[in-house]
């Protein structure tokens, strides 16, 4: 899907741009990841694997809110992200790809992940809200 048939399909839609939201979601997306550490500890993988994807899937809410965009597509948010910034496709496909992760984390019914995978989730949660904050400001 392309960034244009996202507004088309009203999945994206344009409003005012909203700093302080951009800041709400990017805390919003820090407690996220506190979460995440500490479901990890009571090795609750699947839990950190859906935190870990919700911290970055906030963190990327803020650029939109920056930006005056409304989400109402998951799907949509990594399209915007690469068109709108070539430099940030590296981190766009990292959401995306954690994006069908936590789809199958959810819905799938052998879905099964070990700690491996739900530390590099948690790692990848981290270094993807530090560099969108670092973007924003």
């Amino acid at each position: 899907m392309k960034m244009a048939e996202c507004f088309q399909k009203g999945l994206l839609k344009r409003t005012s741009p909203d700093m302080e939201n951009a800041l709400r979601s990017l805390e919003l997306s820090k407690s996220n990841i506190e979460d995440a550490t500490e479901n990890m500890s009571i090795h609750r993988y699947r839990v950190v694997a859906i935190l870990s994807y919700t911290a970055m899937f906030h963190a990327s809410r803020a650029i939109l809110f920056k930006d005056g965009i409304k989400e109402r597509s998951h799907e949509c948010i990594p399209v915007y992200l690469k068109e709108k910034y070539p430099e940030l496709e590296i981190l766009a496909n990292i959401l995306d790809s954690y994006r069908r992760f936590r789809h199958d984390a959810i819905y799938g019914l052998d879905f099964a992940i070990d700690e491996k995978e739900a530390n590099a989730a948690m790692d990848s949660a981290k270094e993807f809200s530090e560099k969108i904050r670092n973007f924003i400001k």
